[in-house]
């Protein structure tokens, strides 16, 4: 692995242009300097000396590209995330839906899959059925999320997390512990549809009940922010659910004219 190099902005935008006309995939969107950080972060993994290094080696491997996209989006996740989110989506889904035979949901930017595991486990601990469908633009996070299988420290978090959402419930009987990793229970998932699926530039054909897309627009500019607000807005039935991270929009960037702010501790919309 190499020192950090230094990456100007300039140079940003030049390989994140080249990158769009070439393959067709918008990172030109990307918050500045979040970006930035991650294009340094793939120099020195790679032992890349420049962006000018960077774009030669995707002219020698036309695969590389995928690496590249993987290195960009990795994030950083657990189950149960923010707890006063899951327990007020008890509440929504027990009050909202508790007539209905099924719902779906999409779990748009759903990275590693803990968020889509704790959904299963929601569903299953209120006794809803759902479909779903999870989607990313990293290919080896989708991966993850399907095996459902975690370094055995992950799970301190995500026990901890889990307690916050139910004090009452046993979080051990939904995985499997092996030496280093523990499984999580497939069928937990077996609701699920993972696709890969880039927010930005591809369209979404269905529609859905509820839509949550935590921790990804905080890598967006404004722009971007705003054109996915309406992406999501197209893509939820009448009534349905639309949940954000804590970090990624101002509760004002939401339009007013078509979502209502139902809980704002946990940053639940509904479509009007």
């Amino acid at each position: 692995m190499t020192d950090a190099v230094d990456v100007t902005d300039e140079e940003v935008k030049s390989i994140t242009q080249s990158i769009l006309i070439r393959y067709g995939i918008d990172f030109t969107c990307y918050e500045p300097k979040s970006l930035r950080r991650r294009i340094i972060r793939i120099l020195s993994i790679h032992n890349l000396t420049s962006v000018h290094a960077l774009w030669i080696r995707f002219l020698r491997d036309p695969t590389f590209i995928y690496t590249f996209m993987n290195g960009v989006s990795v994030g950083m996740t657990s189950m149960f995330r923010d707890p006063v989110l899951w327990r007020s989506m008890r509440s929504q889904l027990q009050n909202r839906y508790g007539n209905r035979d099924t719902i779906s949901i999409w779990h748009a930017g759903c990275s590693t899959g803990e968020e889509v595991y704790s959904m299963g486990i929601l569903l299953k601990e209120i006794a809803r059925k759902a479909t779903a469908l999870a989607t990313d633009i990293n290919q080896d996070a989708i991966e993850t999320a399907k095996s459902g299988t975690y370094h055995k420290i992950r799970m301190v978090e995500n026990e901890n997390n889990y307690k916050e959402y139910n004090p009452y419930g046993d979080f051990e009987r939904y995985y499997q512990r092996a030496e280093k990793e523990v499984t999580m229970d497939h069928g937990l998932i077996n609701h699920v549809s993972f696709n890969y699926h880039n927010l930005i530039t591809d369209p979404m054909a269905q529609t859905h009940d509820i839509i949550l897309c935590r921790n990804v627009m905080i890598y967006f500019d404004n722009a971007a922010k705003a054109k996915l607000l309406a992406k999501f807005y197209d893509s939820l039935n009448p009534g349905g659910l639309f949940i954000v991270g804590f970090y990624d929009a101002p509760i004002q960037m939401v339009d007013e004219d078509r979502f209502d702010l139902i809980d704002p501790a946990a940053k639940i919309f509904v479509k009007k």
